[in-house]
């Protein structure tokens, strides 16, 4: 639909409405009758009738000193979908457009105690099956998933999940120490995006990047996976640059402002 088209179905005095919530949201002190009409170039007769739906619709409320400003209705409602936001059905579109991209498996992610815990999975296009599935648990030092999430936690929650977890398993690639585990977060933090670089199963590298919510905390990730052959050193930064943007989108829909 062109914006031509959208406009010429607009209900008048609903988008006259949105615009005085608009507008009052931005002005937290107030504003008084006229300078609603004189802002929004409104005649009095329908400002009033907009003013006091508004007013009885518990969206603005009238200050003793006669400056209309917005409630936390507005906020209300908004808490109510980004609770009711799904990761999962969010993410999923545009993880099958990294794939399309890609070729390679795609995952989803986040953190379940010490362990990373895989909640969405969209398969590569090439004949490669990887020990992968939602539900599936893994130590958060041994994937790129773990380590794009666990990258940006205060550093006493990266020290409970190694306490808890410890730093065994994967292969001699693995970090082996805590102080090599934050080196590598350090470098996630640099670079945008982590890496398992043969360090849970040998001949396999995974590329991972954090997705946030609205308030930008780093609530999960995605990752790519491939065998080496496929997912070369040289092409690394190409494939990362994917993942990262596509992490960003979902960072979007989550509604977080970049």
């Amino acid at each position: 639909m062109t914006k031509r088209e959208t406009k010429s179905r607009m209900i008048p005095n609903v988008d006259r409405a949105f615009k005085i919530l608009e507008l009052l949201s931005a002005t937290p002190q107030g504003l008084r009758f006229g300078d609603v009409c004189t802002e929004l170039l409104l005649a009095k007769s329908s400002a009033f009738v907009l003013l006091d739906n508004l007013e009885s619709l518990g969206f603005i409320e009238k200050n003793p000193d006669g400056r209309y400003r917005a409630t936390l209705r507005l906020f209300q409602l908004g808490c109510q979908v980004l609770n009711e936001l799904d990761i999962r059905s969010i993410a999923l579109p545009h993880m099958v457009a990294l794939r399309d991209r890609t070729g390679f498996p795609v995952h989803l992610a986040k953190l379940d105690g010490p362990d990373v815990i895989y909640l969405e999975k969209v398969e590569g296009t090439g004949f490669v099956r990887f020990d992968t599935y939602i539900g599936k648990r893994a130590p958060v030092h041994l994937t790129a998933v773990g380590k794009a999430i666990a990258a940006f936690l205060p550093e006493p929650d990266v020290d409970r999940i190694i306490a808890a977890r410890g730093l065994g398993g994967g292969t001699e690639k693995a970090a082996a120490s805590p102080a090599e585990f934050k080196a590598a977060l350090q470098t996630v933090q640099q670079l945008g995006f982590s890496l398992d670089d043969e360090e849970e199963v040998l001949g396999v590298r995974c590329i991972g990047a954090p997705v946030r919510d609205h308030t930008g905390t780093v609530v999960a990730s995605i990752s790519v996976i491939a065998m080496h052959r496929e997912l070369p050193a040289t092409r690394v930064p190409e494939f990362a640059s994917s993942v990262v943007e596509t992490a960003d989108r979902i960072s979007s829909a989550m509604g977080f402002a970049q």
